[in-house]
């Protein structure tokens, strides 16, 4: 019979087949079988029909032909002789017979035979979409052969799919210029795969409709033409203990998190009266903070605890806001219900949890009890809360400058350390909250408070599990006016790939996963601890940034081999250093520097040119450039040691003139443009206390200030990245 969409429902059509596949002890649909699903979703096949003898094939189907073996014990049709392309009308009695032969010598049984039309000539693109758990399908888009198997050069992105998504999948294929008609090749049609990615994956397409029983799926290779594209083979995976993914993709309404973040009332659960433990610690940082409310340790027979009266239960505890839990997994629950819902806020620091097999079900109690009582559950399996504002914290001797940057940590250990670092390179904070296993109040949920709060500006999260990802990526995607947030991902290594049984489930490592949803949600996705704390701070003190069109920096500071690193570092990230106009060359070969300028950009300026005007001279090399040029951003980078030292008793101060000099270029500039900063010290005791101070006084002029060139490029990258995003979302 002829493919056919049919007048059947695709849902139902789906639901049939598969059904009838598992009946029939099947793995995978045969090849037919998926053709017509793809078919009733919209996406071109070639036509065809399933035969057991050539004399079926029908007289309106023309060649040449492809021929493949039907069998249900052959898994890969070519490696055994099963598939025959360019075949004549004439040929097909032969060549049915060879395939025949050739299987049965490879000890399959064949069944019969799709005969097709062949595809119009193009390049071969595989596209896939494997479920994940947590995740939903996974979608991959490749180019075939070598480009898929060996160079592993394919993008993945998240169901649904909208076509600029499709787009910006194929744009992070580095085979995209072969499609696009590189080295004399035809060029075709990239809004044909489009639709092909769509039609699978968007919001109507067909992995909507299949049933729970399907997990992979291969179309390798869709052939596509400058006229089109068509899936010339499909694998349909099955499984037949496969079920319904529980997860709600479904976005979380913002709750009030005022009371967790700037609480009244502080209960501790699991202060010792005589010794010091985790709850004693807490009520030490609270005291030490400032917490300018009402502390009650709760203990079942100590009067008091670090001089402040205890009560023996919530019971006797009245209204809290935040109780901070660390008593045994087990006592957890019935030490929370007493106080019969009159606690907002409980963040339960205890584990023995869901992070472990036996604590599953503990944890599933804890949230149903607490649920029904109205107290929400932060953890379990956590550090505590750290709120700036708020005065409460989890660490001795904390940041105490109030700012707009606030963290979400599903790692408690990380937590202390993104507030350490953080304070040390200038970050202040709002708040910074360890989650843990996040069983009640998760990422997602936080993520909207913050978001829709005027304390806040920028939201750092550090996540662990796919599943929170997914639904970060389901609140941002409804918010296009949303703050910058910054994603540092645990887990991103190729290890979490799998073996499976399409290319797209063996490919789909959190490694490609966690790209593909930060590029979906709009974050900016870091590598490291460090770049996550520079992007944040980069992003409160810029407030998040502007639109930009363009990927270009200038580069301005001293030292020849500095410049070049400098270029090669924005290289690496995607960032480019375009020659500067001639003219504006010449304008500054005229201001009379001293000898040994690079002038195109980088702007290699030596010590005794930055030191023309006692540093002033920056204003008119800058202001020059951005008169001129329209620059994403300008990094400035300057060796403050040999700088301050060479010139220092000559000139005065030229290290803080040309950061006094640099903000005056920048404000008079007629376009906006990120402007960062690297103070490169040399190492000694007096040097780096001396570039400490210039770089507060950077940051108080706006500039984000880093060490090294490598972590400005990283920040850079981040900017322009988001620049983009918003020109983008304005059009």
């Amino acid at each position: 019979m002829s493919i056919d969409s049919s007048t059947i429902p695709v849902q139902e059509l789906a639901s049939r087949v598969v059904e009838d596949a598992l009946q029939s002890g099947l793995q995978v649909l045969p090849e037919y079988v998926g053709k017509m699903l793809l078919a009733a979703g919209g996406i071109a096949v070639p036509a065809g029909v399933e035969i057991v003898d050539v004399d079926e094939v029908p007289a309106g189907l023309a060649g040449p032909f492809a021929v493949k073996a039907v069998s249900t014990t052959l898994v890969h049709k070519t490696d055994a002789g099963g598939v025959r392309i360019g075949v004549g009308r004439d040929q097909l009695a032969a060549e049915t017979a060879a395939i025949r032969a050739s299987l049965a010598n490879a000890g399959h049984e064949c069944e019969g035979f799709l005969v097709e039309q062949m595809a119009p000539k193009g390049e071969e693109v595989v596209v896939g979409a494997v479920r994940t758990e947590g995740l939903g399908w996974a979608v991959m888009v490749g180019l075939g052969g070598v480009f898929v198997e060996v160079l592993e050069d394919v993008a993945f992105g998240v169901a649904p799919i909208t076509r600029d998504q499709a787009a910006a999948m194929l744009a992070e294929l580095r085979g995209l210029p072969l499609l696009q008609g590189a080295r004399g090749r035809t060029p075709v049609s990239t809004d044909a795969l489009v639709d092909v990615i769509v039609g699978l994956a968007g919001a109507d397409g067909l992995l909507g409709a299949l049933p729970a029983q399907v997990r992979e799926i291969d179309l390798n290779p869709v052939i596509v033409s400058s006229t089109g594209a068509v899936a010339v083979d499909a694998r349909f995976v099955l499984d037949a203990e496969a079920e319904d993914d529980a997860t709600d993709h479904a976005a979380d309404e913002a709750a009030d998190l005022g009371p967790l973040f700037e609480p009244r009332r502080v209960a501790v659960l699991g202060a010792s009266a005589k010794g010091t433990n985790g709850g004693t610690l807490f009520i030490r940082n609270l005291l030490g903070y400032g917490f300018p409310g009402t502390i009650v340790p709760i203990h079942p027979s100590a009067e008091s605890i670090e001089g402040i009266a205890a009560v023996p239960s919530l019971a006797e505890a009245g209204d809290i806001d935040y109780a901070y839990v660390a008593l045994p997994s087990g006592a957890v629950a019935e030490a929370l219900a007493a106080a019969e819902g009159r606690v907002r806020f409980a963040q339960v620091i205890s584990s023995g949890f869901a992070e472990t097999d036996e604590g599953v079900e503990l944890e599933r109690d804890l949230v149903t009890r607490m649920r029904a009582l109205g107290t929400r559950v932060i953890g379990p399996n956590c550090l505590g809360t750290h709120s700036t504002r708020g005065r409460i914290t989890f660490v001795p001797d904390a940041p105490k400058e109030v700012g707009g940057v606030a963290v979400l940590s599903q790692s408690g250990g990380l937590s202390v350390d993104i507030l350490r670092l953080g304070e040390a390179r200038g970050v202040a904070f709002h708040s910074v909250t360890s989650i843990g296993n996040s069983a009640d109040l998760t990422a997602a949920e936080m993520l909207e408070h913050l978001l829709d709060s005027p304390d806040t500006r920028v939201v750092g999260l550090y996540l662990e599990s796919l599943a929170s990802g997914r639904a970060v990526l389901d609140v941002l995607s409804r918010r296009a006016d949303a703050k910058p947030v910054v994603l540092l991902a645990g887990g991103r290594t190729a290890d979490g790939s799998r073996a499976a049984t399409s290319h797209t489930g063996a490919l789909s490592g959190h490694h490609r996963l966690w790209p593909a949803l930060a590029r979906q949600a709009g974050v900016e996705l870091v590598d490291t601890l460090g770049d996550f704390v520079n992007v944040l701070a980069a992003m409160d003190l810029l407030d998040g940034g502007y639109a930009v069109d363009n990927n270009e920096v200038v580069l301005f500071g001293n030292g020849g081999g500095a410049s070049v690193l400098a270029a090669d570092a924005m290289q690496r990230v995607g960032l480019t250093t375009p020659r500067l106009p001639d003219a504006t060359i010449a304008h500054l070969d005229g201001l009379g520097l001293p000898p040994g300028n690079g002038l195109a950009n980088p702007i290699d300026a030596p010590a005794p040119t930055l030191a023309v005007n006692g540093g002033a001279v920056a204003r008119d090399i800058l202001g020059a450039v951005l008169d001129a040029t329209r620059p994403a951003a300008v990094i400035s980078h300057f060796n403050v040691g040999i700088i301050q030292r060479n010139m220092g008793a000559t000139h005065g101060d030229v290290t803080g003139t040309l950061i006094d000099a640099i903000a005056a270029a920048r404000d008079a500039g007629p376009a906006p443009c990120h402007h960062l900063m690297v103070l490169k010290s040399d190492g000694k005791a007096d040097m780096e206390a001396l570039v400490r101070d210039y770089a507060l006084r950077a940051r108080e002029r706006g500039f984000p200030v880093f060490a090294e060139l490598e972590e400005a490029a990283v920040v850079a990258r981040a900017l322009v990245r988001r620049g983009r995003r918003t020109a983008s979302s304005t059009h």
